[in-house]
């Protein structure tokens, strides 16, 4: 997004038509935290609040919340004090987007809003936990994806193949107009984030097909349980081809030799057949 577009857009939500609209989402979501025991939770709602909303909307939201506090508003000060103590929700941001909102929160001299995002926008190396937020196809919120991901736009469906939020695919894998091959190329994406693969392999249309059922097997992402229980569905050839391409671990390994061949682990109360 345009510095001088996302800066007009601050502005209408700061000091324009768009500012009851903002002072209504931050107090759905000072309520939400408030109602919340647990921090866990309380994270989990400011994490997907941060995914969703697009850079100028998330500093409005949060410049309103501050300013909210220092009127005295209690939900808000609870609000920000949740941030302050779950920095990392920042992070997971695309760090594109990290850099523009600090710019934005800079130059209109929102200095608390700005602290929020020099963490995240200082971090070194991503982890690989951290690399796999966005969309490099799709340069739009994880909001606007989601919705995407239930359209019938053909470009944007393909483009979404590619997204690394779970909630995005969750809402592919259900879309009517997605077909077999589309699931087998996401469940053997690599690198990809292990949650999407469980959702594959437990979606209740696609888990029961075969070629995705072999491309989750042979996909070294894919969690060592889910690998561990489609290991025995799979043809021999494809096991000798995932053997061949070491895509298994030494323990995953251990079992496709089993299943190859029975007779060599009796023991175990493997069929000799």
């Amino acid at each position: 997004m345009d510095l001088e577009f996302a800066s007009a857009r601050l502005d209408r939500i700061l000091r324009g038509g768009d500012r009851p609209r903002c002072e209504q989402q931050v107090l759905a979501l000072e309520r939400r935290v408030h109602s919340l025991p647990e921090r866990a939770m309380r994270r989990a709602v400011l994490r997907e609040q941060v995914l969703d909303l697009g850079v100028p909307d998330l500093v409005g939201v949060l410049a309103v919340a501050v300013d909210r506090g220092r009127h005295g508003r209690g939900w808000s000060r609870e609000l920000l004090q949740e941030l302050a103590l779950e920095p990392t929700v920042f992070r997971e941001l695309p760090y594109e987007r990290v850099q523009l909102a600090y710019k934005l929160a800079v130059e209109a001299e929102l200095d608390q809003v700005a602290a929020m995002f020099l963490s995240a926008r200082h971090r070194g190396n991503p982890t690989v936990e951290e690399a796999f937020q966005g969309n490099e196809h799709v340069d739009e919120p994880v909001g606007v994806r989601r919705g995407w991901a239930r359209g019938s736009d053909r470009d944007r469906l393909d483009r979404l193949l590619h997204d690394r939020d779970w909630r995005v695919i969750r809402q592919l894998l259900d879309n009517p107009r997605i077909i077999e091959r589309d699931v087998v190329k996401i469940a053997a994406m690599r690198p990809t984030r292990p949650e999407i693969l469980e959702l594959i392999a437990t979606h209740r249309r696609w888990a029961s097909r075969y070629p995705v059922r072999r491309a989750l097997a042979l996909n070294p992402y894919t969690p060592t349980p889910i690998v561990r229980r489609l290991l025995p569905t799979l043809m021999r050839q494809d096991l000798k081809l995932g053997l061949k391409a070491g895509v298994f671990d030494d323990a995953l390994q251990q079992q496709v030799a089993r299943l190859l061949d029975p007779s060599a682990a009796p023991d175990e109360g493997l069929s000799r057949r």
